[in-house]
């Protein structure tokens, strides 16, 4: 992990919202689910033990088996290393069918800079996998199916027949007078 100045300012007390929104609790149920998976600890503090990438690799690996190259699953102390590893983890679960936009950024991982979108990015991988038929223990809510409804072409027609209430109508308050030609509206203060 690169060192860097602490942040100040604005930067600081961004910093301190996000971490007061973290919630342990997602932490705790994560860190079960991914144990489960994998079958070995992730250590006693729960970034510091997916920060190089492998062990995320790992779980990618048990879900759908050589979806990411077995030499990302070994811990390195390298900086660039452990980006490469996280990057690969994440493309990993695009491959894996997850959306663009449940994905963190490489850096929320590696260098913690975010984890609340790192731990969404995990809650959102137990999601994914229970749709793929992962039969294990569950992480996340179920994701909703889409529930499509066909309509026929004569229903359509008929509903470009109706006029709806909720189209407004011509029977109501309008401004019409409310102010005389060439006068200025009149607002007071409360």
């Amino acid at each position: 992990m690169t060192t860097r100045a602490e942040k100040s300012g604005i930067n600081a007390e961004v910093q301190q919202k996000l971490a007061a929104t973290y919630s342990l609790e997602d932490e705790a149920k994560a860190r079960g689910w991914l144990e489960d998976i994998v079958g070995e600890s992730i250590g006693q503090n729960f970034w510091d033990g997916l920060t190089d990438g492998s062990y995320l690799c790992k779980v990618l690996n048990k879900l759908q088996p050589n979806l990411i190259p077995a030499k990302y699953e070994h811990s390195s102390s390298q900086p660039f290393k452990q980006i490469e590893a996280v990057g690969k983890f994440l493309d990993g679960c695009k491959a894996y069918g997850m959306s663009e936009k449940d994905l963190c950024v490489t850096l929320d991982i590696q260098e913690k800079n975010n984890p609340n979108m790192g731990l969404a990015t995990i809650i959102a991988l137990g999601r994914q996998a229970q749709k793929n038929g992962y039969t294990g223990p569950a992480l996340g809510p179920k994701e909703a199916q889409p529930c499509l409804h066909e309509v026929d072409e004569q229903k359509i027609r008929e509903g470009r027949n109706v006029i709806g209430l909720q189209m407004g109508t011509n029977k109501g308050a309008s401004q019409a007078g409310m102010t005389p030609y060439g006068h200025q509206r009149q607002i007071n203060a409360p």
